[in-house]
């Protein structure tokens, strides 16, 4: 991997953490999880849905986003499909909730 991550709390880039804060916050934002999944040429993103229309219909409750040699290109990657795919499971979460977006129980801690 290229990254060199590093366990020490402020040893990473501001850029690296700027990426990821940005694209765990629009995930957040539209109620969709991330994973990160190291491999050995780099870094896969994925996004994780639950009570939306493509889990029941097509049993896709996840899918990639990214794939990058980087952290931070794989993060920087994945925000635009996010924020495009984010619209459509705001609309949904709104529509089942009579018009008001409501936090999914994972969302609030509860």
């Amino acid at each position: 991997m290229s990254d060199n991550l590093s366990p020490e709390p402020n040893a990473y880039p501001p850029e690296l953490l700027q990426a990821v804060g940005d694209l765990l916050a629009t995930a957040h934002r539209h109620q969709v999880g991330i994973a990160f999944e190291p491999d050995g040429d780099g870094w896969r993103i994925h996004y994780l849905v639950d009570d939306w229309p493509a889990v029941e219909e097509y049993q896709l409750s996840a899918g990639p986003l990214s794939d990058a040699y980087d952290l931070q290109v794989a993060a920087s990657a994945a925000l635009r499909p996010l924020v495009k795919m984010g619209i459509s499971v705001t609309e949904h979460f709104k529509n089942r909730n009579g018009g008001y977006m409501q936090k999914a129980p994972w969302a609030t801690g509860e």
